[in-house]
């Protein structure tokens, strides 16, 4: 081959390899990495769309057949349950104890004609006091420190025992009117089965409507539950699926009136020690 050829040829190639080089990456290629694995800050989860399912593994986190990542997860929660504690077979046990009824103590939802019956509880004696179940919806108290969170238009300033944040701590709601029938305790212990999850949380309000209605938490515990359905103030999740063990004389320390939070890890400490003791006897 003349030299003159093979310089010509030379050139030629190094041209066209200059070129490729010089090429963009297209968009999808590029961000090949993102799609696949998001790490959101706003999401909060990571999701792999190749599996179609959340990477999280505990029952803490959000079911991994929902779909989509959430915007609020509850991984890592610090008033979730410890994995130790069975809570399908504890929500199945208490489903079905309906022995005792508490008289008067049937309250309506706030949904059409739904009627929520709380029931007492026969414990082994190791947990302490008198337990309560009731199976009721979740909409969301944002009274306290945060009452004007979106929808709650007519909220108040302080909840029934001080003036707690709904946004930072989580808390159930009973009638007034059961609460001094039963002499439950301010701020007393409650553990809530919800979405297939248990979460501790303190009963820091109380419903005094006319008719008092039952099934309300504050936005942090709601928001936690039903990480996926952009709870408010204007908007609870409607269907009776929530069970609410309420544990009338237990309070956890590390609570105060003066203050809008509460100690969170002295909530898991006693909920965690009072559901592993947690025992029905009839």
């Amino acid at each position: 081959m003349p030299a003159s050829t093979f310089a010509t040829r030379c050139l030629f190639l190094l041209a066209v390899m200059s070129m490729v080089v010089a090429a963009p990456i297209p968009i999808r290629l590029r961000n090949t990495h993102s799609i696949i694995i998001r790490n959101d800050p706003d999401s909060g989860s990571d999701w792999d769309s190749d599996s179609g399912s959340s990477s999280d593994t505990d029952n803490t986190s959000v079911d991994s057949d929902s779909g989509t990542g959430n915007s609020t997860s509850t991984n890592n929660v610090v008033f979730a349950t410890d994995l130790s504690i069975d809570v399908a077979t504890i929500l199945q046990s208490v489903k079905f104890a309906t022995f005792n009824p508490v008289p008067g103590a049937n309250y309506g939802t706030g949904h059409d004609d739904n009627k929520a019956q709380i029931y007492k509880l026969d414990v082994d004696g190791s947990v302490g006091g008198s337990v309560y179940a009731v199976e009721a919806d979740m909409d969301v108290d944002c009274d306290g420190t945060d009452y004007q969170c979106e929808g709650n238009d007519d909220g108040q300033s302080e909840t029934s025992y001080g003036a707690l944040s709904a946004e930072r701590v989580p808390f159930y709601v009973l009638p007034q009117s059961f609460v001094d029938q039963q002499n439950i305790r301010g701020n007393s212990l409650g553990a809530i089965i919800c979405n297939n999850k248990m979460f501790y949380a303190i009963m820091g309000d109380t419903n005094g409507d006319s008719p008092e209605v039952i099934g309300e938490a504050s936005w942090l515990l709601a928001r936690t539950c039903f990480p996926d359905d952009d709870l408010n103030g204007a908007k609870g999740h409607d269907q009776s699926d929530v069970m609410y063990i309420v544990f009338g004389s237990l309070v956890p320390g590390g609570i105060s009136e003066d203050s809008p939070t509460i100690d969170i890890d002295s909530l898991k400490e006693l909920g965690d020690k009072t559901m592993k003791a947690f025992k029905l006897t009839s």
